[in-house]
C-alpha cells in the first residue's frame, strides 16, 4: 500500500535514509509525495516526528536541494 505525505522536509529525510520516493502528484499548489507504506516507513516517519531521528547535516542539506529541484524541475 502506498501512502501520501505534503511534508516536504520529511520526504527528503526519508529519501536520504534510502527510502525510495515511488512518485510526485499534484494537491492543489502543492505537491504530494508517495512512498511506500511499509515497516520501514513508519520506523523511520515515528523517529522524524519523535525528534529521534540522526542524519548528517550537510547530506540533508543537500537532500533537500535534490528534492527542491525534483519538484521545480522534475529533475532526479
Amino acid at each position: 500500500m502506498e501512502v501520501e505525505t505534503q511534508d516536504f522536509y520529511l520526504s527528503a529525510y526519508l529519501r536520504l535514509k534510502g527510502l525510495p520516493m515511488k512518485g510526485m502528484k499534484e494537491y492543489g499548489h502543492r505537491k504530494l509525495f508517495i512512498f511506500e507504506d511499509d515497516d520501514q516507513f513508519q520506523q523511520l516517519k515515528q523517529a522524524y516526528y519523535w525528534n529521534e531521528a540522526q542524519v548528517p547535516p550537510l547530506e540533508y542539506k543537500q537532500e533537500i536541494r535534490r528534492l527542491k529541484d525534483l519538484v521545480m524541475h522534475g529533475e532526479q
